[in-house]
């Protein structure tokens, strides 16, 4: 909820990109931050919903949860 998403059900949550080139280079902005978030690209979703996997865990700390919020907030409000 921190970067503005819908409450998840589960503890995948996906951040519709939009386009595969900006998905991809926005997993590896944040790969380089420390974060491991896979691309999901076409054929897997349909052309133009690339996405974001984030998954978490109770062994994710609240403040990296937050850093994590603040570095993908760009990228889900460039969607929006």
């Amino acid at each position: 909820q921190a970067a503005g998403l819908p409450r998840a059900e589960s503890p995948i949550v996906p951040v519709v990109i939009g386009e595969a080139d900006a998905a991809l280079a926005a997993s590896a902005a944040l790969e380089a931050e420390g974060f491991l978030v896979v691309a999901i690209r076409p054929p897997t979703v349909p052309a133009g919903t690339a996405r974001l996997r984030l998954a978490f865990s109770a062994d994710h700390p609240d403040d990296e949860v937050l850093r994590l919020a603040a570095l993908v907030r760009p990228y889900a409000d460039a969607k929006a």
